[in-house]
């Protein structure tokens, strides 16, 4: 009935992911050239109907002491409603990742938490995996009314101090050098160790946004106090139909002016300027997470600029070899550590 095979002509797929409802620059050809220059590899692959593309993923590799394996980041992208599809989609792959020598294939996609979407990755033999790749509980922003209903649609305290920032001359830039992302990743060492989080690498960071700045989808946001200070900064990247919250930092100088407010607001509407359909505030805690969890500062922040919760189905694995048990140990050890 479906027909899997890899993909060879990037643009065929780009062209894809640009066509869904929510676009994702982590499924897109760039996000692999990205993991290409952390020295992983990709592919591509697809699945056919008729030679129709309706579906798919891009497929990295992920080498690490615990296991090799297969990771699709949002992925993968396609009828959750059709368990045929996932089976066959899941075969082909299962015998790629064998034959290539990993232990498991790990898969996180972007679709609604359902007893259905849970029910057609668990008959194609994935199972709950110990701990989460990407955002699962995110918080999301409708970009298409005017900006002055976005405004009164917030919290009246961040609708407020968005206000106060602009009377009293906070000063957002947008910035693409190397030295913004220096400065950027300096104020998110601070940041992270004020809040207790665990934050990627500089290289990780550096090499993403080299990837994306290229073709104008990362931007850097840097946000700078009235006396010149800067204090909050912000890396937002721009594809298809959404804008993703990606890395943020913030030092909060001046309890009184609080930058990141403005800064969040100005990146929005970069987000409208560019026709966008979406705003994706990435990770949030979930409603039943203790005041201990890594998201509890952040949640409040972004929930005050209006919008919806999306719970998507938590991450999924499906074990190829014995070495997955080892990996799950590992990581059930991990997940406690950071308190999700």
């Amino acid at each position: 009935m479906y027909d899997v095979r890899e993909i060879h002509n990037a643009d065929e797929w780009e062209q894809f992911v640009l066509a869904q409802p929510t676009t994702l620059f982590v499924q897109s050809p760039s996000y692999g050239k990205f993991y290409e220059a952390m020295g992983e590899r990709y592919w591509i692959f697809g699945i056919y109907e008729n030679e129709t593309l309706v579906g798919g993923s891009l497929v990295l590799s992920v080498h690490a002491r615990r296991g090799d394996f297969l990771y699709l980041p949002y992925g993968p992208i396609l009828d959750y409603g059709d368990s045929a599809m996932m089976r066959e989609f899941a075969g082909h792959l299962s015998q790629f990742a064998k034959k290539n020598h990993f232990d498991f294939i790990r898969i996180s996609p972007f679709v609604d938490d359902t007893a259905e979407s849970r029910g057609v990755v668990q008959l194609a033999s994935f199972r709950p995996a110990p701990m989460h790749m990407l955002a699962e509980t995110t918080w999301m922003l409708d970009l298409t009314p005017p900006e002055d209903t976005l405004l009164a649609a917030m919290g009246k305290n961040h609708r407020n101090l968005i206000r106060r920032c602009i009377k009293e001359g906070v000063r957002v830039e947008v910035k693409r050098d190397n030295a913004s992302l220096t400065e950027f990743n300096s104020m998110h060492d601070a940041t992270s160790k004020r809040h207790e989080f665990h934050r990627f690498s500089k290289e990780y960071i550096g090499k993403e946004f080299q990837v994306f700045s290229k073709n104008n989808t990362a931007l850097i946001f840097h946000a700078y106090l009235p006396d010149g200070r800067l204090d909050s900064a912000a890396i937002v990247m721009y594809y298809g139909t959404m804008a993703a919250y990606r890395h943020a930092a913030s030092l909060g100088q001046d309890k009184r002016l609080p930058t990141s407010y403005l800064l969040q607001w100005e990146a929005i509407r970069e987000a409208k300027r560019r026709g966008m359909k979406w705003y994706n505030f990435w990770g949030i805690a979930p409603a039943d997470a203790s005041k201990h969890h890594p998201f509890a500062g952040i949640t409040h922040f972004k929930r005050g600029f209006g919008g919806f919760q999306k719970d998507l189905l938590h991450c999924h694995d499906l074990p190829l070899s014995w070495k997955y048990w080892v990996n799950w140990m590992i990581e059930s050890a991990r997940r406690k550590k950071r308190r999700f």
